[in-house]
């Protein structure tokens, strides 16, 4: 079972292997300003009453010498020094300059768009094919070359992220338009997308974070009445919710619908028909996200993250690497 499945204090789950260091790094941080924020918030009203104009007391002007405020500075400064040089680099040095091994890494480019993320695999013989602008189209978005077999079996998926747990992911990513971000808040993932470059970034996600798994260890509770289709609109019945006669009104794995008046129904005739309470879970739990204000639609640009063990990612990739078809290219 893993830790941490909902969000707690501030933060998202965190189901990467080097987050629990950024973590850190930001609860130090957090604690380190609250406590400044504090100390400094009681100086400031002492400092208020304690100097306060009144009769007989007349303003100084020269500086004053207080040993106690620059020893506090040199306290702050001391600490910020560690922060940056014993936390902040290592996590750093550690997360952006030291690249999984080729042989152990997963490969994979994103391409980033208004208002998606295009996903490109190299497929089963491990070969990129190669791509041409000239050949993008709505149904080539990433203009994959017809005339390379190399890419005869890639995999392009749009908006769709799968990959394995417990593997290095390397990730090579550029974009065909302005300048995105793209950002996996439960894998502490985090990288500015800018037209014409092709920057990497690598992560792997912790064992036991497979999809299945969360969505099992997410299953929530909410009372019938008052249950509202806007928030539950994602969500997906976690059991089959039958009337008092047996009649499977919401049945395993279905959802409420895409429709605020049709879930307002259905939530309105399990209620009818005695149903205390809906059980629900997440039908994606993880996605992907566009972190910079990309456009008028940049709402929009999400993608679905699909972790699967080891043996569910290959079959993944056994089945999508049929040959690609690039008759509408």
């Amino acid at each position: 079972m893993l830790a941490q499945t909902t969000y707690g204090r501030w933060l998202p789950p965190q189901l990467s292997e080097h987050g629990g260091k950024i973590d850190q790094l930001i609860d130090v941080l957090h604690v380190f300003m609250a406590v400044l924020f504090i100390a400094w918030g009681i100086f400031f009203v002492y400092c208020l009453f304690r100097f306060r104009a009144k009769q007989g007391h007349a303003a100084r002007y020269e500086p004053v010498k207080g040993l106690i405020s620059k020893y506090a500075e040199i306290g702050v400064g001391v600490f910020e020094a560690f922060l940056l040089l014993g936390l902040s680099m290592p996590v750093w040095a550690d997360y952006k300059n030291k690249p999984p091994a080729e042989s152990e890494r997963l490969p994979v480019r994103v391409v980033a768009e208004q208002f998606q993320w295009n996903f490109h695999y190299a497929g089963k013989d491990g070969k990129f094919g190669s791509t041409d602008n000239s050949q993008i189209t709505a149904s080539n978005p990433i203009g994959l070359r017809s005339d390379d077999p190399a890419g005869a079996d890639d995999i392009v998926s749009v908006n769709e992220f799968h990959l394995p747990t417990g593997t290095p992911i390397y990730l090579r990513l550029t974009s065909k338009d302005v300048i995105h971000s793209f950002a996996i808040p439960t894998m502490r993932v985090k990288q500015d997308v800018i037209p014409g470059m092709e920057i990497p970034i690598w992560f792997t996600a912790k064992e036991g974070s497979e999809s299945e798994k969360l969505r099992e260890q997410m299953v929530q509770h909410f009372p019938i009445e008052g249950a509202n289709w806007y928030k539950l609109r994602h969500m997906i019945a976690s059991e089959d919710h039958k009337s008092s006669g047996g009649e499977v009104l919401l049945a395993k794995g279905a959802d409420l619908g895409d429709s605020f008046v049709k879930g307002k129904e259905l939530i309105e005739s399990l209620q009818k028909a005695g149903v205390a309470e809906l059980v629900m879970q997440p039908r994606h739990p993880l996605e992907v996200i566009c972190a910079q204000l990309c456009g008028n639609s940049h709402f929009k640009m999400k993608a679905t993250m699909v972790t699967h063990d080891a043996a569910g990612f290959n079959a993944w990739i056994e089945e999508k690497s049929k040959g690609v078809e690039f008759e509408d290219f």
